[in-house]
């Protein structure tokens, strides 16, 4: 598993001495002092780390990492990691004792982990008095590795964005300095992604900035992604856990630097015969599937470009190296993950002049999409709230939230369960041993594991391993027709009573912006069956398939007009049988059950898709359109 710390929330409950806070578009933590990590529980047992970090160091300053890890329950000393100062980047020496042993960039254990911190210590060189040249700390990344797990192989290919292939200009090792070229694929395929990001250096150049000067090496890894920082890209050295990974980072246009490692005739078309560790970078996939990539130790730069078959590659990579992997790019846009039990999103930016009021809410674990900062606030796209930026583009919702409220994304981030209770809690123990709680709304998304009849393991964003009623979560990647229709309007009765607000998406009472509108109540009734609703009334019914009034059934869609002749959709209902109608009406200020007696003066009976309806919610009755829409498949 990858934790990577790169947002405001992710250094809660650490011990930070000497350092100032930046901006989140900077980074972490600026200054002279040290950063200690709270504890960071794996979903795993492990007994492998790697640490890396990206940072802005002026010359003459310095970063340095070290690790401690949690087995059977005793913490072992401090392993220093790597230290990195520009043009003087190291590893620390040989390390040893009884809990394990420090590898030039790898923490190697004698036995497994369950648990680790780290620490980080920057040091400044003096300046003059009026610009002090302080290192800025961006954020921290660490690979944890059980290696005796099995790896993920054979995974299937599927039709996707990530049949493509990014434009590298290609560059090979072998004709660098006869006396390094053997030595030099890391750096070499460095110098490809930086070319790529915009950065032109000649490999030797970039040989030189990432060689670790304690041990002579050129591939020491955390050092080739510092290098990386300091010409302003952002990433870390991750553990990969199957292709699929691999297919997403292409998908988002950024070429990944990976370790392989394979005896003669495992990777066929390989310009080495074979290898014990070699770095190549993947740029695309091929419409079969298979892996294309630039590969510095070809003889020249006309071969670089090689196109390995998928399974082979999937061995060497994945069975070979352990997934590992140098992921590289810009700073924005990050994937992050709301990290508070509900955070607001606006229009636009608050503290303008024209900003506008509450247009949505993001629950926990969601995924928010940072594409700009200005201050404290995010500019986002919510991708699980789909919404129509151009045509045929359903991208995520967009808006603003304030920046304190959100957590890097683990890498990769998969959320496996579903909050579907009003409010559920999850519980866990602190160091001390007192047991510490958190209340979940319904929606709010997890990575949970298996459990017993009254407990199920759910990790948290933070770190920490937690536990969670199974009743209360709903298990993802069902594809709606699998989605009971009972369980939707189950959801969706649990709001009534509940005040209306426009934007809200919010169970729990006792939090200031609690409510839902009308959109909302649906999309989260849907979401605690694991299915995906856009976010707005319009555009749940442009993505829903129309359906008649004798197809209507319980948990279907009830989508009216503001007047008769308009074409826009301002209002959303669930259909919950008979003639009995489940809605968050702003003119009540709450969310009801209803009839269509009650609302329209007929029976569904007498109604059909399309025709206009007499609306009697309001003091004097007015005409608008009503229309059926489904979600779901035929039961």
């Amino acid at each position: 598993m990858n934790i990577l710390h790169a947002a405001p929330l992710d250094l809660e409950g650490a011990r930070i001495e000497g350092l100032t806070r930046l901006p989140f578009q900077e980074g972490l933590l600026e200054g002279t002092g040290v950063l200690e990590s709270s504890i960071l529980e794996t979903d795993r047992l492990f007994d492998d780390l790697v640490g890396s970090w990206n940072a802005a160091c002026p010359k003459g300053s310095s970063i340095e990492l070290s690790a401690q890890v949690r087995q059977d329950g005793r913490w072992s000393g401090w392993y220093r990691l790597s230290r990195w100062s520009p043009g003087a980047g190291r590893s620390l020496g040989a390390q040893k004792d009884s809990h394990g042993r420090v590898d030039v960039d790898t923490l190697r254990l004698s036995r497994k982990a369950d648990a680790f911190r780290y620490r980080v210590r920057l040091e400044a060189v003096a300046g003059n008095r009026r610009a002090p040249r302080l290192p800025k700390l961006r954020c921290v990344c660490f690979a944890a590795l059980d290696s005796s797990a099995e790896p993920a192989l054979g995974v299937s290919f599927e039709k996707g964005p990530w049949i493509r292939e990014l434009a590298l200009r290609p560059r090979s090792q072998m004709v660098e300095d006869p006396a390094v070229r053997k030595d030099i694929c890391s750096p070499t395929a460095l110098a490809m992604v930086l070319e790529y990001w915009g950065v032109r250096r000649t490999t030797a150049k970039v040989a030189e900035a990432v060689r670790d000067h304690e041990s002579g090496i050129y591939g020491n890894w955390p050092l080739n992604v510092a290098a990386a920082a300091g010409h302003g890209l952002w990433g870390g050295v991750v553990r990969l856990p199957s292709i699929l990974a691999l297919q997403d980072e292409i998908a988002g246009g950024r070429p990944i630097i990976v370790s392989i490692s394979f005896r003669k005739e495992e990777l066929r078309g390989s310009p080495i015969p074979e290898t014990k560790g070699h770095l190549v970078v993947v740029t695309g996939f091929t419409p079969g599937g298979d892996v294309i990539t630039a590969d510095p130790a070809a003889p020249g730069r006309a071969g670089v470009r090689r196109v390995y078959r998928r399974a082979e590659f999937e061995k060497s990579w994945l069975g070979g190296k352990h997934g590992l992997a140098y992921l590289l790019g810009r700073r924005f846009p990050a994937e992050c993950v709301a990290g508070a039990a509900a955070s607001n999103v606006f229009a636009r930016r608050p503290g303008r002049a024209n900003a506008a009021g509450l247009v949505s809410q993001v629950l926990y674990g969601e995924r928010v999409r940072v594409l700009a900062v200005k201050g404290d606030w995010a500019k986002v796209s919510v991708p699980g709230q789909p919404y129509p930026l151009r045509r045929d583009d359903w991208s995520g919702y967009p808006g603003w939230v304030h920046a304190s409220s959100l957590r890097a994304a683990p890498v990769p981030y998969v959320a496996n369960a579903v909050v579907r209770a009003k409010r559920a809690s999850l519980l866990w123990r602190d160091a001390s041993g007192a047991e510490q709680s958190m209340t979940l709304p319904l929606g709010a998304l997890l990575c949970a594991g298996a459990g017993n009849g009254s407990s199920r393991p759910a990790r948290m964003l933070s770190g920490v391993n937690a536990s969670i009623e199974p009743a209360l979560t709903y298990a993802l990647g069902h594809d709606g027709k699998s989605a009971g229709r009972r369980d939707i309007l189950e959801a969706a009765a649990l709001f009534i009573g509940d005040r209306y607000l426009w934007g809200g998406r919010l169970s729990l009472g006792e939090l200031p912006d609690w409510g839902v509108d009308c959109s909302g109540l649906v999309q989260l009734a849907y979401q605690s069956a694991g299915i995906v609703l856009p976010r707005d009334a319009q555009h749940q019914f442009l993505k829903a398939r129309p359906v008649r009034r004798r197809e209507l059934q319980p948990a279907d869609l009830i989508f009216l007009t503001p007047s008769p002749r308009s074409r826009d959709i301002s209002h959303v209902m669930l259909y919950s049988g008979g003639d009995s109608i489940l809605e968050s009406r702003e003119s009540a200020g709450k969310a009801l059950r209803t009839t269509f007696i009650e609302r329209f003066g007929a029976q569904l009976a007498l109604i059909e898709s399309g025709a206009v309806v007499t609306d009697l919610t309001r003091s004097r009755p007015f005409k608008r359109r009503v229309f059926f829409g489904s979600f779901l498949g035929e039961s």
